[in-house]
């Protein structure tokens, strides 16, 4: 700061001032300082150009675009397929076929086309004498031979199909027949009793109506020699098992002396156990109360060391189940 020439001049005071000093030092000397600290400005992100910005907005909007006019092709392209199929669906009810068949005759007519088309440009390539196009056509007419064959021999069995279905809707139906007729039971207890019986069954009970109870049962005798008849081999229902019924059961009548079956029958008597309970019976004479045993019948209980009565007891009794043949 320069200084005064009187410095202690008032307010109302002339002031002198040497025009030739030069400025206060102090005061342009503090000016850089401050300038010095403060610190430099950061540069900031540049801005892009305005150009980059129009151009990155116009791809999303070209983006956008093609988006949207791909699925209007979709939509577009699903409407058409839509009526397509429903004009098909429509056309074969129309002829009364079925919709592949439709499809299957009209994929034949689309390939006969474009085989004709194919030909046609065969036959021109070789006129053209492009030999070499001529035999690539030709190729293609051989592959699209073997799909026309295809498709026709499907069709043919679609049509065969339908021309079935047809031919078998036109034949009258027929009353619809019970599984089993209700059969109606017979008035007679008996044949109630053997109702269910098989036929030769049936035969056989009425020829020996006394084999069957008053309840409809079948009479144990009976059972049993059908039991024995089976583990001799004998198939139920034949002739021959009927035939081992009979013998069976004459041999278990008292008085009687029929033969029993030879087959698989001890040719001589078991050995009496010592049981009591049998029922006296025929197998070597009697009345059905006594019993008449031959002198071989008493050797024979003497050796087992058995009383007549328990031994001839016993054997009526295996004599009525058919273990035993009787002592002649």
């Amino acid at each position: 700061m320069a200084e005064d020439v009187n410095p202690t001049a008032g307010d109302d005071d002339n002031l002198i001032v040497n025009l030739d000093e030069e400025d206060n030092p102090s005061t342009t000397e503090s000016a850089p300082s401050q300038a010095q600290g403060k610190p430099p400005p950061v540069p900031g992100p540049s801005a892009p150009p305005p150009q980059a910005g129009l151009e990155a907005l116009q791809q999303q909007v070209n983006a956008e675009r093609q988006e949207r006019e791909r699925v209007t092709a979709v939509a577009h392209q699903i409407a058409r397929e839509r009526d397509h199929a429903m004009a098909m669906a429509q056309e074969a009810e129309r002829r009364g076929v079925s919709t592949y068949e439709l499809y299957t005759e009209n994929n034949i007519k689309a390939v006969q086309d474009k085989m004709v088309a194919l030909s046609n440009g065969a036959e021109q390539a070789m006129q053209d004498g492009d030999f070499k196009r001529a035999q690539a056509l030709n190729l293609e007419i051989g592959r699209l031979g073997g799909n026309l064959a295809v498709l026709e021999r499907d069709h043919a069995i679609l049509v065969q199909q339908r021309e079935n279905a047809e031919a078998q809707a036109r034949q009258p139906r027929q009353p619809q027949q019970p599984q089993q007729q209700q059969r109606q039971m017979p008035a007679d207890p008996f044949e109630r009793a053997i109702f269910e019986k098989s036929e030769p069954t049936k035969a056989f009970l009425r020829k020996h109506p006394d084999l069957v109870r008053s309840d409809g049962t079948i009479k144990r005798s009976a059972l049993d020699a059908h039991e024995r008849a089976k583990d001799e081999g004998y198939q139920v229902d034949t002739p021959g098992y009927f035939e081992y019924i009979e013998r069976s059961l004459m041999a278990q009548q008292p008085g009687q002396g029929g033969n029993p079956p030879p087959r698989g029958a001890p040719r001589t008597a078991a050995p009496v156990a010592r049981e009591g309970g049998g029922t006296m019976g025929g197998g070597g004479g009697g009345n059905g109360t006594t019993f008449v045993m031959t002198p071989k019948m008493r050797r024979l209980a003497e050796e087992q060391g058995v009383e007549p009565r328990e031994w001839a007891k016993n054997y009526v009794r295996l004599l009525a189940e058919g273990r035993i043949t009787p002592i002649t």
